[in-house]
């Protein structure tokens, strides 16, 4: 299989490594500030050419970027996303279907560092109300941590706004919101905390008959995406890809 990245830093260089590991080929990588890529194909913009020859783009870039490449990708190969603030744009969440359903490729979302994800998915029918806390340090949210001597909370409301306030920091709240019960009805608290090193999640689901809190928190090396973030992509190229021996968790 052939598999392009758009965007190439930490999620994206992991999982690079992993397809070469595979026996699988990395036949691109599009990122204006990356120079070379193990030897494979490097461009700074969309090109027609290497997605015609593509299996499967992996984006892990951001959500601007997914937005202006994506009609580009889904012509001509299926893609696997991490930047899912994107489809907090109802008109481009719309768009997307569409666009999958006449080229007949397919938009994977990834659990990231979601676990439970399917059960949210699976359970969404009966769902009545899902909340999510994450809680990170200024620094990771984007912020400046003299300002922060204490846990603060720096936004409570709808996971849609969210997403526009912190695009690059509630992939996790996007991907709850499009497995649950949606962008407006799923609640978003964040908060930013300067004691903390790692990157943490409660996700508070109730439902019909139904009720479950997931606790989750990865350690980070200082930037947006925890440690687990990078595996669980890993294993998300191994499920689309298939291939999977023994047992196969899905």
């Amino acid at each position: 299989m052939r598999i392009g990245f758009l965007g190439y830093g930490k999620i994206g260089k992991a999982v690079a490594a992993h397809v070469i590991e595979r026996g699988d080929e990395v036949a691109f990588v599009q990122d204006p500030f990356v120079a070379e890529a193990g030897g494979a194909p490097v461009v700074a913009e969309s090109d027609e050419a290497l997605l015609a020859s593509t299996d499967l783009v992996v984006e892990c870039a951001m959500a601007s970027a997914l937005k202006a490449n994506f009609d580009a990708i889904i012509e001509h190969c299926d893609l696997l996303c991490f930047s899912l603030t994107a489809f907090a744009d109802e008109a481009f969440l719309a768009h997307a279907r569409e666009e999958c359903a006449r080229t007949g490729h397919t938009v994977f979302v990834p659990h990231g560092a979601i676990l439970g994800l399917d059960g949210i998915a699976d359970g969404s029918r009966i769902i009545e109300s899902v909340s999510i806390t994450t809680t990170k340090s200024p620094k990771s949210l984007g912020l400046n941590p003299e300002e922060y001597s204490e846990p603060t909370v720096v936004f409570e409301g709808s996971t849609r706004d969210a997403c526009g306030a912190f695009p690059r920091n509630v992939n996790v709240h996007a991907a709850v919101a499009l497995a649950g019960i949606g962008f407006d009805k799923t609640c978003s608290r964040i908060v930013a905390d300067p004691s903390v090193s790692t990157n943490a999640h409660v996700i508070s689901v109730k439902g019909e008959g139904i009720e479950f809190e997931l606790h989750i928190s990865s350690f980070t090396t200082g930037g947006v995406t925890g440690i687990y973030t990078p595996l669980s992509a890993c294993g998300s190229v191994d499920r689309v890809l298939g291939g999977a021996a023994g047992l196969a968790f899905v």
